[in-house]
Formats: C-alpha cells, structure tokens, sequence
C-alpha cells in the first residue's frame, strides 16, 4: 500500500505600498513577465499589523521604500525603483531587503518560479498488522517538510505502545535531529558552522540549494519498523556522509564539541540505540518499548487494560 503526504505552494507578491500608481506598475510589470503570477496588495498600516504572518515561505514583498517602519533597506541606488525582500518563516521575518532598479526588479521576476509545485512524501507500507509495521518512505530534499514526515514516524509510538509521555517527547527530540542532518547537513551539505555565525545565512543557504541541482534532484530514505517490543528508524540521505568515528570522539570531549556533536548527543541520550553506517549517511534510531509486555510471547498480556497480542496464523 501506497499512500502520499502532499503540500502546495503558490508563490506570490506582496506589494506593500499606499502608492496606487506603484502597486499598478509592479502588477503591470509581474503580469508581463509571469501572467499566472499572484499579486497582492497590503497597505503599510496591514502589514505593519500582520508582518509576514500570513505569508507563505519564499514569497516575495515588495515595497515603495518611503516608510522605514516597513523595511530597512541597504543604502538606496541612484535608480531605486523598489525594495525587494523574501520571507523565512523559520526566523519569522524578512531576508534580504534590497533596493533594486526596474531592470534589476524585472530581472529578478524572471528568475521567479510561480507555477504551483508539489512537494510528495510518498509511503510505501510493506507489511502492517496489528503487533509489527513495515514502511519505508521517499522524500524530496524539502526541508519544509520535516515536521510532516517527523510526525508520521512519531505514530507508531502510539500506534504500538512503545512508549508514552516524557519518553515520547525526548524521541522526538532525537529524530528531529536525525531528519534535520539527512536534509540540512547530509544532501544540501550545510554546514553546521553557519548555525553559530548568528546570521540568517543557514536558512538561506538552504532555500537556494533546495531549487539548484545536484542538491535539488537528492531524496531521503525512511524505513519504519516498529512492533510492541520497539521502533527502528533508518534515515539515508543522498549526502557525501562524514567521519562517524571523528564525531563520536567530539562527543566525549567537551572543549571541542560543536553543533553537529551536540545533535549526535541528543541522538544518543534520547534513544536506546544509535547506528551508523561506514560512510556516515545512514543513521538508525532504536527506542525499546518500556512496558512489561515486551517480555511475553505474542498472543498474552500482561498489562491491564491493554490490547491482547495476536499471533500471525
């Protein structure tokens, strides 16, 4: 059984301006160059109120420049024409706000990508009955789509009753991190410094790879296997990997631990078991079910209140 998890975005403009004449020349401009490209008007008193909030990631806003308290551009050109900036909501605010001239701001429409695109989690589901679960997954190198994907793996939690309540929350902690170095570190190769520089540059980095080959056309790999007695979780990416013995070494060093090793840690201290494979982009996660069941041969139950275990005829 095949089963899809599926997001849509549609990019747009957001001409942020009470110049009429000015959100008829960017709509005007933008219908030009993408006729199916979205335009939006908010007046400076919306957006002031709302910011990016309603917004969707990689949009693009635009604005006349007059109002300060909207955007701080860099130093204005000789041929300003408007201020451009994009929104993160991984930050929750606006990237890059830049002064740029009409070319320039034509220019950049042309680079645009407005066409709708489909971001796919497809889910292949070997083998599920009601003590063991088999699936494996496929998933582009979207990083906006970790949260969906994290969710889905946390299911079998309960599904199964592995575990519950602090243990639950600690999982999810370390599987998050797993997912985060298979897209962020393993296939769009960031690297964990530009975390620790303060800057926006992490995220940003990651948008552009996200649409530029060879980091476009990667895809992580899921298996699922959980069942009453625990989960295993394996993460590949499609990255180069990274020295596993090195980093396991930082681990137990505190002078030199840095932002990969702590999230190594996480891994190690929220799960039962760590695996990695020699070239370092393969990673499996093993949380053991704590209840007393796990003991006892399928088909008994120990625990009052829970399922009876059915064995396979």
């Amino acid at each position: 059984m095949t089963t899809r998890f599926e997001t849509f975005e549609t990019m747009k403009l957001h001409v942020i301006t009470n110049n009429v004449h000015f959100f008829r020349a960017i709509h005007e401009l933008a219908r030009g160059v993408h006729p199916g490209l979205k335009t939006e008007h908010v007046s400076e008193e919306a957006w002031i109120f709302m910011r990016a909030g309603d917004a969707q990631n990689g949009d693009v806003l635009i604005s006349d420049g007059l109002n300060l308290e909207i955007c701080d551009p860099e130093q204005n050109l000789r041929n300003a024409f408007a201020v451009v900036g994009t929104v993160c909501h991984n930050n929750d605010e606006v990237l890059d706000w830049n002064w740029v001239s009409r070319n320039d701001f034509v220019l950049r429409l042309r680079e645009l990508s407005p066409m709708t695109t489909e971001n796919v989690i497809t889910e292949d589901v070997v083998v599920q009955s009601s003590h063991v679960r088999l699936a494996r997954f496929r998933i582009p190198t979207c990083c906006k789509l970790i949260p969906a994907l994290r969710d889905r793996l946390l299911t079998g939690l309960r599904d199964y009753h592995v575990v519950e309540g602090t243990m639950e929350h600690h999982f999810c902690m370390a599987l998050e991190e797993a997912l985060n170095n298979a897209f962020y570190h393993g296939n769009l190769e960031i690297s964990s410094e530009l975390k620790e520089d303060g800057s926006s540059r992490f995220i940003e980095l990651a948008r552009e790879r996200e649409l530029l080959s060879p980091w476009c056309n990667r895809y992580v790999y899921v298996t699922e296997l959980v069942s009453a007695f625990g989960l295993w979780i394996t993460i590949q990416d499609e990255g180069k990997g990274f020295n596993v013995k090195a980093a396991l070494e930082r681990c137990d060093d505190p002078e030199a631990l840095l932002a990969s090793g702590r999230g190594l840690l996480l891994m190690r201290g929220f799960s039962d078991e760590v695996f990695f494979n020699n070239q370092g982009n393969e990673v499996t996660l093993v949380l053991y079910a704590e209840g007393e069941d796990r003991e006892l041969p399928l088909g008994t139950c120990n625990s009052p209140g829970n399922e009876t275990r059915l064995v396979l005829s």
